[in-house]
């Protein structure tokens, strides 16, 4: 009678360790859980930094092609007065 009282209380002991190891597991489930929907979260957020990115630097690059443009204009017409002025004063 001991023994099959000893053997259930060795059973009672690993079920409740089985009982404390699968809730350790739910909480573990829970938890990759929320950092996987957490990384969905930084993963869309990133890609509409990077959209953002791509958008400031086509935007940043038509401007720069707009400024060299004028720039240009702007020293054809300093050139052009002074060679205005050269002539003038060649007189």
């Amino acid at each position: 009678m001991t023994d099959l009282s000893d053997r259930l209380d060795r059973i009672d002991v690993k079920l409740d360790k089985l009982s404390e190891a699968v809730s350790q597991l739910a909480r573990i489930e829970e938890r990759i859980a929320h950092q996987t929907e957490s990384m969905g979260q930084i993963d869309s957020r990133l890609n509409d930094m990077e959209a953002r990115i791509r958008t400031l630097e086509l935007q940043g690059s038509s401007r720069g092609i707009l400024l060299a443009g004028i720039e240009r204009f702007g020293w054809i017409v300093i050139s052009a007065f002074i060679g205005l002025a050269a002539y003038f004063f060649r007189k």
